[in-house]
Formats: C-alpha cells, structure tokens, sequence
C-alpha cells in the first residue's frame, strides 16, 4: 500500500545542496575552535544566523528530497527500514566522533591542564574516561562537538516521519503545526527534552526549521516559476533584502564603533542572551537566515557558475559525504582547540593548520566518493 502523499522528487543531484553544506561544515570547523583568524570572516560575523542554521536546513532539504522518493517507491516499510539504517548510522559516528575526541583530550588533559584551558567547554572533561564514554553511549553527556548529532536522531526518527504523516494529509497544516511548536519553545524554553545533559539545540525550536527543509526537498521539482511571477514573492524579496541589510549594517555599526569614541554597548547583545538565542532558535536567527535562504535560491541557480569554480568541486565533495565530514571536522576542531591553547600558535601559525585541516577534510571526502564509486563495482565484480 503506497502512501497517498505524493510528493515531486528530483531527477539529478542539486550541487548547491552539496556546495553550501560544504562550506557550512568548514566554518563549522573554524567556528569552533578558540581565537581563529577565520573565524572573524565566516557567515556568523554577516547577522544574526550561523553555520548550524545552514546545515540543519539543508539536512532537511536532503532529507526531504530522497525519503519523500523512498516513501513513494516502497511504501511506509522501506521509509522506516531507511530511516532506522540512517538513525543507526548517526548513531554510530556519533559515538566513533566522541569516542576519539574524549580519548584526545584525555591524552592532552595534564598540557590542557597546564595551558590553564579548562574554561574551554570542547576541552573540558565533566568525569573520567569510563563514566565519559558511558555517558556518551546512553547519549546522557557527551563532548560538545559531537554531541550536536544527537539532535539529528530525534529529527529523524521522530520528526521526519511526523511530517510525512502530517504531509500525506495537508502539508500547509503540517508546517503551521512544527510552526506552533516552534512557537511554545519561544514562550516555555524549558520545555524542550534534553537527552543530553548540556545540549545547546532545543529540539521543539530547532524542529521547524528542519521541517521547513523537509517540505522544500519533498518540493523541489515542482514549478515555482508561477510563485516566482507574483507580486507577493516580490514583496517576499523586499522583506528578505531589508532583513539582511539591516542585521549587515547592524554588524558593522559594532565593528566600526570599536575605533571609534562611540558609546554604543547598548546596541551589544549580552554573550548569554546569545546562547539563548541559538538554543531556541529565536525568531531574529530564523527571520535572517530564511531571508539568506530565499535571496540565495532566488539568484543562485543550480547551473550558476560559482559552482563550477576551482574550489568549488572540494565544497561539494565534502557537502555530498556531510555526516562523515561533520563528524571529522568535530575531531579535527578539538584538535585544534588543544594544538591553540597548549602551543598558542601565532595568527600565521593558524592560518596554516587551519589549512591543513581544510585540505585533510577535502581529501578525505575524495577518497570517500572513490571508495563509494569503485563499491558497486567490486561487488557486481563479485557476484558474477
């Protein structure tokens, strides 16, 4: 019995998918590593949105695209038997990330110690290595960086399923339903489940934005020239302009007023409202980020030539293995943190691991597509 929601799948990869998720898993990587000189240039420094919103949106998009096609061709028993494969997939570089990020700092815990480093969270050890790794395979406290995947378990177990229940009825319905939710996570922040004990990501806020993902990609070969035509997606333009410009002239007026004999700590936001509005996924982070989103499906298309450009084939390569990638650029960000505040490299100095961990990244996506190439092969070589 095949699901009476029939959604518009795709018939070739979308790059740009690929291309910024890439670029979001680097500056994932730079962003969290303590004073990097890239760090001050990334999209965060643009408004209020960061990589993390990139990155969930377009897992939904992904996700949207290629499980509404499997739900279609095998019915409700193959979308669940995928989905479970995917959760046990998460889970399982979940666990190999934190696992070596806890075996890292342990390693380096008397330098770290010593570098008077303990104030940072992606290096701080809540309890020994044992109750650690236990922790982290009860998903009760696990390292910082890898511990953001365990908010993609419950995206894809609980909630794409949700919406594809929902979507199969009403998908305007469903999305107003998530947008609810998002809704009472703003008004009750606490109210979100936390599986682990300092997770940063509430699931009832950030939900609806993978959502909003999932119903683009379960879309995406439909014919937006239509809605593109009308005189309320101009308004929808405007509004995504005036967005973006505003939070760009917001940034820079703070940056400017630094050289200047300006008073203008009241236009600052206090480091852990922030917090709060990252965890919550605030209404200013998600209006600034879905206005980024339109302006740059609108005026990048699939074919644009910037995906055609030198760096560009790295970017996708390593948006098209996003889950392997996300979980190295965690390790490789601990690894930073501890080579920064143990060696406390010069500006030059990190610029230069900061390479070589780009490069490593690039690589190992190459290296994944060929393996994942020759696979087929090897087995259809096999079996005849």
């Amino acid at each position: 019995m095949t699901s009476a929601y029939q959604p518009t799948g795709v018939n070739a990869r979308d790059v740009r998918i690929d291309f910024f998720r890439g670029v979001a898993l680097l500056m994932i990587l730079v962003d969290h590593v303590g004073g990097d000189p890239i760090s001050k240039f990334t999209y965060q420094k643009l408004g209020f949105s960061d990589a993390a919103e990139i990155f969930v949106f377009l897992s939904g998009t992904s996700c949207g695209i290629v499980y509404s096609r499997i739900l279609a061709r095998r019915s409700w028993v193959g979308f669940t038997k995928a989905i479970t494969k995917r959760a046990v997939l998460i889970y399982a570089y979940y666990l190999c990330s934190s696992i070596a990020t806890v075996l890292l700092i342990t390693t380096a815990a008397d330098s770290i110690i010593n570098a008077s480093a303990s104030g940072n969270s992606y290096l701080l050890m809540r309890e020994d290595i044992i109750s650690t790794i236990w922790s982290t395979i009860f998903l009760r406290s696990p390292p910082d960086l890898p511990g953001i995947l365990v908010l993609y378990l419950l995206l894809t177990l609980i909630v794409m399923p949700l919406f594809f229940i929902g979507a199969a009825r009403s998908a305007p319905l469903t999305l107003a339903a998530s947008g609810c939710i998002w809704i009472v996570a703003q008004i009750y922040p606490e109210l979100g489940p936390h599986l682990a004990d300092h997770s940063y990501f509430n699931v009832l806020a950030w939900q609806f934005l993978f959502t909003i993902g999932l119903l683009v990609g379960a879309n995406y070969n439909a014919d937006w020239s239509k809605l593109r035509s009308t005189q309320m997606f101009r308004w929808l333009l405007a509004v995504a302009w005036t967005i973006v410009i505003f939070c760009l002239l917001y940034r820079l007026t703070l940056f400017v007023g630094r050289s200047l004999p300006l008073d203008l700590g009241w236009l600052r936001i206090a480091d852990t409202q922030l917090v709060q509005m990252k965890e919550n996924l605030s209404l200013v982070r998600l209006s600034h980020f879905l206005s980024v989103a339109l302006l740059v499906g609108t005026y990048i298309a699939s074919n644009s030539a910037i995906l055609k450009w030198a760096g560009a084939t790295a970017m996708i390569r390593v948006g098209a293995h996003s889950l392997e990638m996300f979980s190295l650029s965690a390790i490789l960000s601990v690894a930073l943190n501890i080579v920064v505040v143990v060696d406390r490299p010069s500006i030059a100095e990190k610029l230069i691991l900061d390479g070589i961990a780009m490069v490593f990244m690039a690589m190992s996506a190459v290296l994944l597509s060929q393996f994942r190439t020759a696979r087929p092969q090897v087995i259809s070589t096999n079996r005849s």
